[in-house]
């Protein structure tokens, strides 16, 4: 189980990450001023020179702070995030199975 305070990565398209943070702009300032100023700043990378604006970009953030993010989508239209929802979703069971596999093999080799 993850806690509030570990990171979270996953991959986003400019497309998936600019609906990402038209949902947190509907949300109260003082939640989302923090994130929002996360996932532009990483957003940056798709404006760089010879970047592919189509071609999903790595972001890092909180679990706390991605819950925020899902809570938002949340309340968008549903035909509108559910692809992306999915996606997230997707990602982050991918990396749930990897922590636990690598928290495993430490388990394994530390008890040897």
């Amino acid at each position: 189980m993850m806690n509030a305070s570990s990171e979270l990565h996953f991959y986003l398209t400019l497309e998936q990450s600019s609906l990402l943070l038209e949902a947190l702009v509907e949300q109260p300032f003082k939640k989302v001023f923090d994130i929002i100023g996360q996932l532009n700043h990483q957003a940056q990378q798709f404006y760089q020179t010879g970047a592919v604006q189509h071609a999903p970009a790595l972001f890092v953030i909180s679990a706390s702070d991605f819950s925020v993010c899902v809570q938002a989508l949340g309340e968008l239209p549903y035909n509108r995030v559910c692809t992306l929802v999915n996606y997230l979703h997707q990602q982050l069971q991918a990396q749930h199975a990897t922590d636990a596999k690598q928290n495993a093999n430490s388990l394994a080799s530390g008890s040897q």
